[in-house]
């Protein structure tokens, strides 16, 4: 009879224990993706591509016509003793490995300049995010890579 009853038990627990539904996981709102900044870089893999497309940038900015620039440590620039003619001069800092960020400056070393400096940043930003571009007539034109 005590055997009866200890199996009437078990079966009675493992009925209960599999009817026992569980309570479903809150739904998570869905990430929204943050615009990310081009010029700054969270991941040593991410400022080194940053770096690599930065290069590509001064490469087609030089094929273009401008004059190449020069590299001392972290920074790149257009040299003070080239020519000046009517590309903006380019003064780029590379991020640091980890969380750093990329500083484009560019000025006019004569009166007026083929591109305006403000184009050469917002191309320079297309550069950071995976373009590519050819100039044409002052502009930034996107092209297939």
């Amino acid at each position: 009879m005590h055997c009866r009853i200890a199996v009437l038990l078990c079966l009675l627990l493992l009925s209960a224990c599999s009817s026992v539904t569980r309570m479903p996981q809150p739904l998570q709102p869905p990430q929204q993706a943050l615009a990310a900044d081009p010029l700054s870089c969270q991941t040593r893999a991410e400022c080194t591509t940053k770096v690599a497309r930065t290069l590509l940038f001064v490469f087609d900015y030089a094929a273009a016509g401008a004059p190449l620039v020069q590299r001392d440590g972290r920074l790149l620039f257009t040299p003070e003793d080239a020519a000046p003619d009517d590309w903006p001069a380019l003064h780029i800092r590379l991020a640091e490995p980890l969380g750093g960020r990329f500083v484009l400056d560019s000025h006019c070393r004569v009166a007026s300049c083929r591109v305006a400096p403000a184009a050469v940043q917002q191309a320079y930003r297309y550069y950071l995010q995976g373009g590519a571009c050819g100039w044409q007539a002052g502009h930034c034109v996107p092209q297939a890579r």
